[in-house]
């Protein structure tokens, strides 16, 4: 009597011990695998498990126990860390305004970063220095007699004209003007600048020049006034010439 086929799957190798081998229906094929490997009842013809495919080997029911622990483990993990989410909302919403506070704080006391600005770049400019224009001399003022007033250039060069001495001038001119007459005094400077007579005064009648004074008469060529316009050293007129000039050396 013939025994019945069995049904594909896995069964006890008949020529390995210890090994079950894939029957497909009608024959053994070559994949085995360790008897501790599902059974057929456990292992029915799949795609992945049919011939002529990659042999796909069972997982142990074992292993399937350890991961349904773990995924437990998983889930409490899972629903303890909810309620401690809740928690610990709670608790953050009691503390909020120290923990604000706190921030404030800290804030408040953190300085402002520094901030570092390059030195601006300063192009000097020519300066340009414009001369100064020389102010005019001041006028000559005359507390002896009020009649007194400065000398025209042009009066103080012809009178100068008749130094005998090279290298003489004359500063401080001063004049007073009495009808036909022009009293003219001024100091005498020598080449080198300095002062050879304090003052002297001559007189000026149409044009032409006369000496009055000593010093008058020393260092000019000039005719004398005393004998010619009658005039003398202490005439009046001549003396207050005189202390003019007198008064501009002081």
């Amino acid at each position: 009597m013939t025994s019945p086929t069995p049904p594909p799957g896995w069964h006890p190798d008949p020529s390995e011990p210890g090994l079950i081998r894939y029957w497909d229906g009608n024959q053994w094929t070559e994949h085995t695998q360790p008897t501790t490997g599902p059974t057929a009842e456990e292992t029915a013809p799949t795609e992945a498990t049919a011939p002529g495919q990659p042999e796909r080997t069972g997982v142990p029911r074992v292993v399937k126990i350890i991961g349904a622990i773990v995924a437990a483990f998983i889930v409490i993990g899972v629903i303890g860390a909810l309620f401690a989410d809740d928690e610990t909302s709670d608790d953050s919403q009691a503390a909020a305004p120290s923990t604000t506070m706190s921030v404030a704080v800290q804030r408040t006391s953190t300085p402002a970063p520094a901030t570092t600005t390059p030195p601006a770049t300063t192009t000097m400019q020519p300066t340009t220095t414009t001369p100064a224009a020389a102010a005019p001399p001041a006028p000559a003022t005359y507390s002896s007699d009020p009649r007194c007033a400065p000398a025209d250039q042009s009066l103080v060069d012809l009178v100068a004209s008749g130094f005998t001495e090279s290298g003489l001038s004359l500063a401080n001119g001063t004049v007073i003007d009495v009808g036909n007459y022009t009293y003219v005094g001024g100091t005498t400077i020598d080449a080198a600048g300095r002062e050879e007579n304090r003052s002297d005064v001559w007189v000026v009648a149409d044009g032409t020049v006369y000496s009055s004074t000593g010093g008058a008469r020393n260092t000019t060529n000039w005719p004398r006034a005393s004998s010619e316009l009658n005039i003398s050293p202490g005439d009046p007129d001549v003396q207050a010439v005189d202390a003019c000039v007198v008064d501009l050396t002081r």
